[in-house]
């Protein structure tokens, strides 16, 4: 979609309103209570469970049924129905952008992702991604929740520019065997089992969902070498994925255990490898074992505390030579950690909430290492541990019946980094049950991980930095909602961020990790939501921001985000959903673009579906940046048209 008819996407969507303003009536089965959606409980932004007009902080939400109306697989298509959160990919990793920030070689290190509170980002990358390469799928995700600025008051690092949180199904949710299967465009086939069984205090959910995809026949004439003359990669962009999951909760105590593996392969001929051939490819594994246990409140105290055990590992097969004579370099990356939370709530004093909190996190092995397969001495062989502890606090204060103050910091001292302090202020008014303002202040910072400070293949693709340090972000945020009529709610919410030691990887076809840049960034998030009748539902939002470095320079984020779906009934057991999204122009090379995607979905009996969804309805040729190590191609295509069919059955 050109720059000239980058805003289809968005009439489209306003067409889309229109006819829904045009014939819904006023049911009162609406989808859902207003005052409930406004009042929904996160856990999110404290780390406890709270309204999220009280919350510290602006969260944004997205609900099961409303995911399951689009569509949605991958927990990436629901965070990106949120305001201000735009995708995209290199076609072996997708990338996040949240408030104007999605640098190349920036791998979602500034976002941190968590399932049920338990913390994904991984100790080598510090990176978690919300498509394939996400631990679990939509399927599973009950609420998802978007914290936007900075929360290391409460998380400590990568907690940046904001926290996402999956809370997922138990199986009272989702009782019995449910099926789903589909087919698609580009080979792809999914299929997900989940099981689901409650008794008394005991819960049980379990989960598999398999996926695969032969991907695209990628044409760039930058992609031109001996084995594809004509810059045409056939064959070489697929995608396998597992993952299984389980919740048992049992009183208090709650186990989860998760176990997830994706490979890709790669058509892009990144860090300047051989196009056209089989063989460059990405393995991606993730597990972890959570033992979490959530005490009663017992007087004016109640406890928590939560234990884990993870491990990651990266393989990077890449293909050098000729042809006739090919190489394969490989990386392998391997770390595993072990973390521990433990919380103290107290309400001893009228009209206060205290928490008190200690986490800790030590990563006991961390290894990486580059070398040529069947011969030669390791290229790059190290193995590190890093150890990181902290203490925060947090204070509510309800100063009177419509006005609370709260107040938190939270201290850091990571491995080779010194401490760190990140201090929140919230000060939230409530003039009507179904509204609140609130004034924000906050700061966050990230220490530079472990690949980006030692990672060193010999000057193939990069160079370690040991010297790296921490970047740091201030940020002061004025935020508004409230229900608009019976059916409707509208938030406003304006931000002021100023990042100092922003890492960055430079270079060209050699790069290297450098603390570069001071960013000044201001945005505004406008979300509208409107309920009008049993089935109905019309959710759009529209971001606009700006960044600023020290030159005064824009770099490649959009100036403007808008967004939008809409779900409606068309006739007794059939349903249908629209969504769209439009991003400003970026750089010359990126004007600005749009698509849009629609599901029509037929429930023949209660347990049984049948959904056709279309993504990229109109087939758009649409772009994303190039990073440093995408040496053959100045921009990344994204996906064009995909069709899928699926059949989901209850049991």
């Amino acid at each position: 979609m050109t720059s000239r008819s980058a805003p289809a996407a968005v009439v489209v969507l306003l067409s889309a309103l229109a006819a829904g303003t045009a014939w819904a009536g006023h049911d009162s089965a609406a989808l859902q209570d207003l005052e409930a959606l406004l009042d929904t409980e996160v856990e999110g932004a404290s780390r406890l469970l709270e309204s999220a007009l009280d919350a510290p902080a602006v969260v944004s939400t997205i609900h099961r049924a409303e995911t399951a109306a689009l569509g949605h697989r991958t927990v990436g298509e629901m965070l990106e129905r949120l305001p201000g959160i735009y995708l995209g990919t290199t076609r072996d990793y997708g990338r996040v952008g949240l408030r104007g920030l999605s640098r190349p070689g920036d791998y979602n290190a500034r976002l941190l992702m968590s399932i049920d509170g338990y913390r994904v980002n991984d100790a080598l990358f510090d990176q978690a991604l919300p498509g394939w390469e996400f631990p679990i799928v939509a399927d599973w995700v009950k609420r998802l929740e978007l914290v936007s600025g900075p929360a290391s008051s409460v998380y400590g690092s990568n907690a940046l520019l904001g926290v996402v949180n999956a809370v997922t199904l138990d199986g009272a949710d989702a009782p019995g065997v449910r099926l789903r299967v589909g087919a698609g465009s580009f080979g792809t086939r999914d299929a997900v089992l989940n099981y689901g069984w409650n008794e008394g205090d005991a819960d049980l959910f379990a989960g598999l969902a398999l996926h695969a995809s032969d991907g695209e026949t990628l044409q760039d004439p930058a992609l031109a070498g001996p084995a594809a003359p004509d810059g045409r990669v056939a064959g070489l962009d697929g995608t396998r994925y597992r993952s299984l999951f389980l919740k048992w909760r049992r009183g208090d105590w709650r186990l989860t255990l998760v176990s997830q593996e994706r490979v890709k392969d790669s058509a892009i001929a990144a860090y300047g490898t051989l196009p056209g051939v089989a063989g460059n490819r990405y393995v991606d594994r993730y597990d972890y074992a959570e033992v979490a246990w959530d005490g009663a409140w017992r007087g004016d105290w109640r406890a928590s505390t939560r234990l884990n055990l993870s491990a990651s590992r990266f393989q990077g097969d890449y293909v050098y030579g000729e042809p006739r004579a090919p190489w394969l370099n490989r990386d392998e990356l391997d770390g595993r950690w072990l973390g521990a939370d433990v919380r103290l709530q107290w309400r001893g004093w009228l009209n206060h909430q205290l928490t008190l909190g200690v986490e800790g996190r030590h990563v006991f092995d961390a290894v990486q290492r580059n070398f040529d397969v069947g011969g030669g001495a390791p290229i790059l062989w190290r193995r590190d541990t890093q150890t990181q502890a902290a203490l925060y606090a947090q204070d509510q204060w309800r100063l009177a019946e419509q006005w609370a103050l709260t107040g938190g910091a939270r201290v850091d001292r990571v491995q080779d980094h010194g401490a760190a302090l990140s201090p929140r202020l919230a000060l939230v008014w409530r003039p009507s049950a179904p509204q609140a303002v609130k004034l924000l202040y906050g700061q966050g910072f990230r220490v530079p991980n472990l690949a980006e400070r030692f990672y060193d293949d010999g000057g193939m693709a990069q160079r370690a930095n040991p010297g790296l340090r921490a970047e740091h972000i201030r940020t002061v945020a004025l935020a508004w909602e409230r229900s608009v009529g019976t059916h409707g709610r509208l938030a406003v919410s304006l931000y002021r961020d100023r990042l100092r030691d922003l890492i960055e990887l430079v270079g060209e076809r050699v790069g290297q990790y450098r603390n570069m840049s001071r960013l000044r960034t201001r945005g505004l998030d406008v979300e509208g939501e409107w309920r009008p009748a049993a089935g109905w539902q019309l959710r759009g939002s529209v971001t606009l921001q700006q960044v600023r470095d020290g030159q005064g320079r824009q770099g490649d984020a959009p100036r403007w985000i808008a967004k939008g779906h809409v779900l409606a009934p068309l006739a007794p057991s059939w349903s249908a959903g629209l969504q769209a999204q439009a991003l400003g122009r970026r750089s010359p090379l990126l004007p600005a673009q749009g698509t849009v995607d629609a599901v029509l979905q037929w429930q023949p009996a209660p347990g049984r579906s049948l959904g056709l969804r279309a993504l990229n309805l109109t087939d758009e040729r649409i772009w994303d940046p190039a990073t440093p190590v995408e040496v053959q191609l100045a921009r990344i295509p994204q996906e064009r048209r995909r069709l899928e069919l699926s059949w989901q059955q209850a049991f």
